[in-house]
């Protein structure tokens, strides 16, 4: 908000609090309000029929929330516990994001790009950037979604290891859904009559129920590929945790027996934070465990607001490789910039911190219902900082479903992860505190009483 003046500023200031005043008025559940009961199901029915196929969730909002809390345009009121899919880390109307928002209105165009940059930028990259530097990662940069960014982790990779342009994911990674991107993601039904664009071999990742011998599984599926084709890979890609995968995550020693392969065969390592950067109990994944020195390539997107790659000055392209019109919209920037600074100076990451505090909190819980409900009502449930995800029954989509939508009609909204076994899936917002947790298990735990009865 460079040259804006003091009116501005103080008007600005003024403004925000109203706003703020107004949206913490959305403080609980609440059923639709009389005489807007059809309007939700009216208006996805139209939504439907413009776009051609249904919303995947009954949710459109009426632009009012605050905290973890979340207005329908019924005027029901729901906690959001999956936020976008992972956006919205720091939930509804947060102070931060009100101001960016309004400080974004003085600015004179709405974005900022590769041809017409905002000085925003700089200050990003500058917050990112020094956040990462006992890493070998050096620069980044901006792209218009996650996909795009995967996209444009694959072409740095190609440009480096030409003609070796095989790539090794993971089984159930989820990488976006580009004419590159959906080859890598591993889903069949998303590139459904779509020719082959990348040249990819998927690998067994970490089996929470078999954590001691996963890493071996691992390796002798990563040598069997790689003696299929030797030399000719360029990368190893994954998600630290899986996300459609169903929140699958490994451990320090997995992910180093992983990358020490990968390097001694000559690999690039690209991790995918798109949807992990910002919820673990360090900023980044590969922080959180403590994989700094492999990483070659890191995607990341979603709390960030906006979009982009860390890559070293190794994978530095080549001029002509890599362009764009758009960096992001300009409250994008501003917002992920206080985002940023507000996670790592207010004392969310570390073993104590916030984002572990509630981590603990909500596992503790977590252990507490599945104690009482039982193993054959919550099977297996497991989180990693503001990622959790359980099973309920046989973990088949059709009872994972059918308990997510009786679970919203109470309250609280979460979504679906995975494929035999698919999970409840839940991204939690920051802001959650131990009443809200309170209530949220006491829906949950009605709602399985439900859902068995």
């Amino acid at each position: 908000m460079l040259n804006t003046s003091e009116k501005v500023k103080k008007s600005i200031s003024e403004l925000k609090n109203q706003i703020i005043a107004e949206q913490q008025k959305i403080n609980k559940i609440c059923p639709p309000e009389q005489g807007k009961e059809k309007r939700l199901e009216e208006r996805l029915e139209q939504i439907a029929q413009q776009r051609g196929r249904a919303m995947a969730y009954p949710y459109l909002s009426d632009g009012e929330g605050f905290g973890p809390f979340t207005k329908l345009i019924d005027g029901s009121v729901k906690y959001d516990l999956i936020g976008g899919i992972g956006v919205q880390l720091m939930g509804h109307s947060h102070p931060l994001l009100v101001e960016a928002n309004l400080e974004a209105a003085t600015v004179d165009c709405l974005y900022s790009g590769n041809l017409m940059p905002y000085d925003d930028i700089r200050l990003l990259m500058d917050t990112l950037l020094g956040q990462i530097k006992e890493s070998r990662l050096e620069h980044f940069w901006f792209t218009g979604s996650g996909t795009y960014a995967n996209d444009t982790a694959l072409k740095l990779l190609w440009q480096k290891k030409d003609p070796a342009y095989k790539i090794i994911a993971f089984k159930k990674c989820f990488t976006g859904r580009s004419v590159a991107t959906q080859d890598i993601t591993d889903k069949a039904a998303y590139r459904q009559g779509m020719p082959k664009a990348v040249d990819v071999e998927h690998v067994p990742h970490f089996d929470p129920r078999n954590p001691e011998g996963s890493l071996q599984i691992t390796l002798n599926a990563l040598e069997e590929v790689w003696n299929k084709a030797p030399g000719q890979y360029a990368a190893i890609t994954l998600e630290l945790v899986q996300g459609e995968g169903g929140l699958t995550f490994g451990t320090k020693e997995y992910y180093e027996g992983i990358f020490e392969w990968a390097k001694a065969k000559g690999l690039y390592i690209w991790v995918d934070e798109v949807q992990t950067f910002a919820r673990t109990r360090r900023l980044f994944a590969f922080q959180h465990f403590g994989l700094e020195k492999y990483v070659d390539i890191v995607t990341v997107g979603k709390a960030l607001q906006c979009c982009g790659l860390f890559y070293t000055e190794e994978l530095n392209p080549k001029p002509g490789l890599i362009a764009g019109t758009f960096h992001a919209a300009i409250p994008a920037l501003k917002a992920g910039n206080k985002f940023v600074r507000h996670l790592t100076e207010e004392g969310f990451y570390g073993e104590n911190g916030k984002i572990a505090q509630l981590e603990k909190s909500f596992l503790k819980r977590m252990a507490a219902l599945a104690n009482k409900q039982g193993k054959e009502r919550i099977p297996l449930f497991h989180g990693i900082g503001t990622m959790q995800a359980f099973e309920v029954g046989d973990a088949s989509a059709d009872i994972t479903k059918k308990f997510s939508m009786l679970l919203m009609k109470k309250g609280v909204i979460t979504y679906m992860a995975g494929d035999n076994p698919t999970r409840v899936r839940m991204l939690l917002p920051i802001v959650l505190e131990e009443q809200h947790l309170d209530e949220i298990f006491k829906l949950i735990d009605e709602t399985i009483e439900e859902l068995f009865t």
